[in-house]
């Protein structure tokens, strides 16, 4: 379809864009479900993930070579048990995309204008956008993190399904707080947990082991994080989970009849998931 761009603000004729890239979608279905559900509809199914007429096939272009990258450097590597990671600028690169996407999408929603952090976003996309095109490092929204998960082995709190949560959900946000202290862009998928800090909460300098450096630097796993609102906000997103509504009877019947006919379906990393949350839920 036609339409403007959202990186290059030009007219083109815009493709179907994945807000969370094609290989975490491709990965998430051949270890597990060979279909995604999104939190908003829980009986639909959807095969390829969340899409939008964002980009034109340049913008899809530049996208793709980091995403390349990431799923060659990081992504693959920590799944197959590598935990110490170097990376360079591409890191820094594909994260603001990555969270980026996630915010055209939030700037989209309805009766986001009404939102006290509105005008701060749109701060934000200006200046992502900008690094995006032409490499310049936000002035102000410059703090982006990175968390690698791990299944759970204790959980200390008697939150249901969080190794579920940390290790399979692919999740997109802004999350703030009522006293309008805390502003985070956030966004999840597969073992990987992203946000960037747009109004700083206090305690910015507890995120030196989950702070992505532009340029270069190196993850090492296990990672330290006692960022209160990035650790509260998990805590009550699980939740959140938890509570959401099922999908109806019917579909349920289908998902019990795709998992009886796979016979792999426990041994596969959704099946190691809910079992793990099983056991943590009887240790409770």
């Amino acid at each position: 379809m036609k339409g403007v761009c959202r990186l290059y603000k030009e007219e083109s004729d815009l493709q179907e864009s994945h807000i969370f890239p094609k290989f975490v979608i491709n990965y998430t279905k051949a270890t597990g479900s060979k279909y995604l559900r999104s939190f908003v509809e829980p009986d639909k199914r959807m095969q390829d993930g969340i899409k939008r007429h964002l980009l034109s096939r340049k913008a899809e272009q530049d996208f793709s070579t980091r995403e390349k990258w990431f799923a060659e450097k990081i992504f693959r590597p920590y799944l197959s048990g590598n935990t110490n990671l170097g990376y360079d600028e591409n890191l820094y690169y594909f994260a603001i995309s990555f969270l980026w996407r996630i915010l055209i999408s939030e700037l989209e929603s309805d009766n986001i204008k009404d939102k006290w952090y509105y005008n701060e976003l749109l701060k934000t996309e200006k200046q992502w956008r900008e690094y995006l095109l032409n490499g310049q490092i936000p002035e102000n929204y410059n703090k982006v993190c990175l968390l690698l998960t791990d299944r759970v082995e204790n959980s200390p709190t008697d939150l249901k399904g969080v190794d579920f949560y940390l290790t399979r959900i692919m999740d997109g946000t802004i999350v703030d707080n009522k006293t309008q202290t805390c502003l985070l862009i956030y966004g999840k998928f597969n073992k990987f947990i992203f946000w960037a800090v747009i109004k700083e909460y206090g305690d910015e300098n507890t995120l030196t082991d989950v702070l992505i450096n532009p340029n270069k630097g190196t993850i090492k796993v296990p990672q330290n994080l006692s960022y209160f609102p990035i650790c509260s906000f998990l805590g009550n997103r699980i939740k959140v989970v938890e509570k959401m509504t099922l999908p109806n009877e019917q579909q349920q019947k289908k998902i019990e009849e795709e998992i009886l006919k796979d016979k792999d379906f426990w041994d596969k990393e959704i099946g190691k998931s809910l079992l793990n949350d099983l056991n943590l839920d009887r240790k409770i």
